[in-house]
């Protein structure tokens, strides 16, 4: 399982992974096809519901509900409000990540309930 989103400054995931600074990520300028793809990461299967608020961390105005929730397209791991950063902040998708999203047509594979539930395990234990 691959992850994306997971900033050290959206606080502290269970497993050994390495969380950079999600202000080193921003890029000069928007993705050319910026909209598809925070389609296909809205579009992702959810996970983990998180019923939390989360603040903004470019903008502290601002406040997303559900942040930390956990959304798959059985190969990737993010979170809800990475989403989020992508469309108002240009933070960089991961190249692979993207690649996969392109190549896909920008649009998630249906997922067998089997991998959902194998993805959900692996999210549990991200996040507790």
């Amino acid at each position: 399982m691959k992850f994306a989103g997971m900033f050290r400054e959206l606080g502290p995931v269970g497993l050994d992974i390495a969380q950079e600074s999600i202000f080193e990520q921003v890029l000069p300028e928007d993705l050319p096809d910026l909209d598809d793809v925070v389609r296909y990461l809205e579009s992702g299967y959810e996970l983990i519901a998180m019923m939390d608020v989360n603040d903004d961390v470019f903008d502290r105005s601002r406040r997303f509900l559900g942040g930390s929730s956990v959304l798959t397209d059985g190969d990737w791991l993010w979170r809800d409000d990475f989403t989020r950063y992508v469309s108002l902040h240009r933070v960089a998708v991961p190249d692979e990540l993207l690649s996969t999203i392109r190549r896909r047509d920008y649009v998630v594979p249906a997922l067998e309930e089997a991998i959902l539930i194998e993805c959900t395990s692996v999210a549990n234990d991200l996040m507790f």
